[in-house]
C-alpha cells in the first residue's frame, strides 16, 4: 500500500494544481460540473492545514467554486467545505504510487450527506486522462483501490468551454 501518513511529504506532493480525473463521490457526477479543477494551498505547517479551491464549469451557469478545509489528524484528514456546502464533512486519506507523484486517489468516508465511502482521482493537469487512467490500471493496489472500486471509478471527460460571450467582430 501506498498511503502518505508524513505532514510534510503531504505538503509537498499535493500543493499545486490537480484535474479531477476519475470519481465515486457523488458531487463531482452531475453533467453540470465539467472540467472540475482543484488547487491546494498550505495554509498551516504544523499541524497541517490545507484548503483545497475547486473550479468547474456549469453550462447553464459559468464558472463556479467550492472551497474545503482540510486538518492533519495524525493518519488522516478531517475534510469540510467551506460556504454553502459547509454540511459536507468527512475524513479522507491519500495514496500515490512509487511510479510518479503526479497522480494521487483520495479516500473519502462516509458521512451524513455522502453515505457511501468515495474516491477520487487527481493528476495534473498536464497528464493526458488516457495516460492517468492506463497508469491507474496497472497499479490500483498503490492507489488503494479494490477491482470493485476501480469499475466503480466513472472517468470524467473533458469538455471544450464555450464562451456564451459574443465574438469580437
Amino acid at each position: 500500500m501506498a498511503r502518505v501518513g508524513d505532514p510534510a511529504e503531504l505538503a509537498r506532493i499535493l500543493r499545486g494544481e490537480w484535474a479531477v480525473r476519475a470519481t465515486t463521490f457523488p458531487y463531482w457526477l452531475s453533467p453540470n460540473r465539467r472540467n472540475t479543477r482543484v488547487t491546494i494551498d498550505v495554509v498551516e505547517g504544523s499541524p497541517l492545514k490545507l484548503r483545497e479551491t475547486y473550479e468547474y464549469h456549469r453550462p447553464d451557469k459559468g464558472d463556479r467554486e467550492l472551497v474545503a478545509e482540510l486538518r492533519w489528524k495524525g493518519d488522516h484528514f478531517a475534510w469540510k467545505a467551506m460556504g454553502a456546502t459547509k454540511l459536507i464533512r468527512t475524513a479522507c486519506v491519500v495514496s500515490d504510487t512509487p511510479a510518479t507523484a503526479d497522480i494521487v486517489s483520495v479516500h473519502f468516508g462516509r458521512s451524513a450527506m455522502v453515505r457511501q465511502p468515495a474516491v477520487t482521482l487527481l493528476a495534473r493537469p498536464h497528464l493526458d486522462p488516457d495516460h492517468v487512467r492506463a497508469m491507474v490500471s496497472r497499479d490500483t493496489h498503490s492507489f488503494e483501490l479494490s477491482a470493485t472500486e476501480f469499475w466503480r471509478l466513472q472517468w470524467l471527460p473533458v469538455h471544450p468551454i464555450v464562451s456564451s460571450e459574443p465574438l469580437p467582430t
